[in-house]
């Protein structure tokens, strides 16, 4: 689920595993099922703010 859009604030990884306390594989596991909305620069995966705040609900 790869969405571009300015208005969003995007996370890096470590910031998402500090926020759900969870471990990076299954930062991955919520991304691959669509549960976080990314984009992908270079070899870094963003991820959605507002996304990650819904998965913390």
């Amino acid at each position: 689920m790869e969405k571009e859009t300015q208005s969003s604030k995007w996370l890096n990884s470590k910031e998402v595993m500090k926020t759900l306390k969870i471990r990076a594989c299954d930062v991955v596991h919520l991304r691959e099922a669509g549960k976080l909305d990314f984009i992908k620069q270079g070899n870094a995966f963003l991820l959605s703010a507002d996304s990650v705040l819904k998965q913390k609900q």
